[in-house]
């Protein structure tokens, strides 16, 4: 698992801190460190060669347009988690699954 922010590293880094996710993650990256940010796919494929998987091999977990358009621009499966205030939006038809709550999520949508 990881994480591909389009935060600084810095407040990546401080909630990963916070929450002691460090031991779930092998890679933390943030598009600071990309010539382009998303929407975007740099941040995903240079994460995706970082774990040294293909791209076709992640998911993506997003909450906004830009996050959305940069996983599947990266040719990832994307689940969306979008906020009621943008759901209906068309973007989201993108996706292989959109979730009201992370809590939604099954490793069915895996298979």
């Amino acid at each position: 698992m990881s994480i591909a922010s389009s935060s600084y590293a810095r407040v990546i880094d401080a909630v990963v801190k916070k929450f002691e996710l460090e031991k779930y993650l092998e890679v933390i990256y943030s598009a600071e460190y990309e010539e382009f940010g998303k929407p975007h796919p740099g941040v995903y494929l240079t994460t995706a060669q970082k774990l040294n998987v293909l791209p076709e091999e992640c998911m993506v977990f997003e909450d906004s347009i830009a996050g959305v358009q940069s996983a599947k621009s990266a040719g990832m499966k994307c689940i969306a988690i979008p906020t009621k205030e943008i759901r209906h939006k068309k973007e989201f038809e993108e996706v292989d699954f959109v979730l009201d709550s992370l809590s939604d999520f099954s490793l069915n949508f895996v298979q």
